[in-house]
């Protein structure tokens, strides 16, 4: 009762938080992604290869199949033949699966770098690396916004 008394006062409170978590959520892992690189420079690849060929086909389907159910829209609004959508949508989800995989093992080698206690920088580096990146990503969730007027 207390906390919707104090948040009351604040219209669209839960508009405000969610965009807070998703701009520091955003930031963690552009901040592991910079650590994981920081990985590979120092001690190689976080990540056996064949894993990282079965992720990188996992994410290949996915997105494959996204595409391809995102242009059978397009299809039918447009009035267009069946399957000429189909390679486009191969060459995205190729793309977006190697965007990903790169994403997935700089990731998990930041953690790595970050579990072994093993930070490159001191806390107060870290501390404004986050705030940076908490900027960056909020930049790129405001770039992301369709425009509305």
């Amino acid at each position: 009762m207390r906390k919707e008394k104090v948040f009351g006062k604040i219209r669209g409170y839960r508009k405000y938080l969610k965009t807070l978590v998703l701009s520091t959520v955003l930031a963690f892992f552009m901040l592991y992604i910079a650590f994981g690189l920081i990985f590979f420079t120092k001690r190689g690849n976080p990540v056996p290869a064949h894993f990282i060929l079965l992720i990188a086909a996992i994410f290949f389907v996915i997105f494959t199949v996204f595409y391809e159910s995102k242009g059978r829209v397009r299809e039918k609004e447009k009035g267009r033949e069946k399957g000429s959508e189909g390679f486009k949508s191969l060459i995205k989800g190729l793309f977006m699966a190697i965007c990903a995989t790169f994403s997935f093992v700089a990731i998990t080698g930041g953690v790595k770098l970050a579990i072994g206690r093993a930070f490159p920088i001191g806390m107060e580096a870290f501390i404004s690396a986050l705030a940076i990146c908490m900027i960056v990503s909020m930049v790129f969730l405001n770039l992301l916004k369709p425009i509305t007027r």
